[in-house]
């Protein structure tokens, strides 16, 4: 909400009547003395800066030998350059005639193969206040101990997926898969089963949600107080959709009801452009199960969701119909 005109001015009287403290101007580079570079494996890939001027030698000072032949100037009609690769040092000598307009790169590799490799430079031009030394100190890091890392990183993924395959296991095993599971979990019996109805045509879902219901059902045990609900869906966006599971399930009644959720499946990620059925488990009293419900998926490690108002359960209203038992 706006806020109000009495509001508004004395904020501006203030603001008028506050005197603007001038900013003070960047801090000119130091070219008397020489800067130091730390150069690491995160920073290597930026282009650093180094100010030079017109017929100015600036010396790049390295605590690493150079590789032969591996200074590589973008255009050498602009920039002179002397190499010592054993001693680490690099000479550049702009010409008089350096381009403003653009700007040059000094690309440096090492010659003892850690990580980083080469460093790369951005030729800032000056007229007159060229850096005369930049020591760039690096700090190596070798191969192997990347190789180490992504090794371990290979590792905890695997166990990420293990974990993931076992809980798939126990919430798949609590799941009636035949009809003799059906009498055992005592979901149909007694001349009794599970309602199902058909509610795709009574939902609403929100505009732009990377998943699309195209189907969607919900179910309720008459022996049981089990409810379900099945959506299939789509995935419209572009990349995989996991669910994030229990934690990131609610299920809401337009009356403030909220039902505890006991399942939800599968767990494995959706590609884009494919189609799955997702399956929502809770537990619901006959008390509980009044007005429509609000479902809400969370995505596992990530801020989407996929949000369905509109949920009806069977026994509501009349069911479209009436699972009875497997006689088989």
């Amino acid at each position: 909400m706006s806020a109000s005109l009495p509001a508004i001015v004395p904020l501006l009287v203030f603001l008028a009547a506050t005197p603007v403290t001038a900013q003070p101007a960047p801090e000119a580079w130091d070219t008397a003395v020489a800067r130091l570079l730390e150069l690491t494996a995160d920073n290597a890939g930026q282009q650093h800066p180094v100010r030079v001027s017109p017929d100015h030698l600036t010396n790049l000072v390295f605590n690493a030998q150079l590789l032969p032949g591996g200074v590589v100037v973008e255009d050498e009609r602009w920039v002179a350059v002397a190499v010592n690769e054993a001693r680490g040092v690099v000479t550049l000598l702009p010409s008089g005639e350096l381009p403003l307009d653009r700007p040059l790169t000094v690309t440096v590799r090492f010659a003892d193969g850690a990580v980083p490799g080469s460093v790369t430079f951005r030729l800032v031009v000056h007229p007159t206040r060229a850096e005369q030394e930049v020591r760039v100190y690096r700090k190596p890091r070798s191969g192997e101990s990347y190789r180490l890392e992504s090794l371990q990183e290979r590792e905890r993924a695997e166990r990420c997926e293990e974990a993931l395959a076992l809980e798939r296991t126990r919430v798949e095993g609590q799941r009636p898969e035949s009809s003799k599971g059906l009498f055992d979990t005592g979901l149909v019996g007694g001349g009794q089963g599970v309602e199902v109805r058909n509610i795709t045509a009574d939902i609403t879902q929100r505009p732009g949600e990377a998943l699309e219901v195209q189907q969607a059902y919900s179910y309720r045990a008459q022996n049981a107080e089990l409810v379900a609900v099945e959506l299939e869906v789509e995935n419209k966006g572009p990349r995989l959709w996991t669910a994030e599971g229990v934690e990131g399930a609610e299920l809401v009644s337009t009356e403030g009801v909220r039902l505890r959720v006991l399942h939800v499946w599968p767990s494995e990620p959706l590609p884009p452009g494919k189609k799955r059925q997702l399956t929502v488990v809770a537990e619901a009293t006959a008390k509980q199960l009044r007005g429509s419900f609000l479902l809400r998926l969370g995505e596992a490690n990530g801020p989407r969701t996929i949000t369905v108002k509109g949920v009806v359960f069977p026994g509501q209203d009349t069911p479209t119909h009436i699972q009875q038992p497997d006689n088989r």
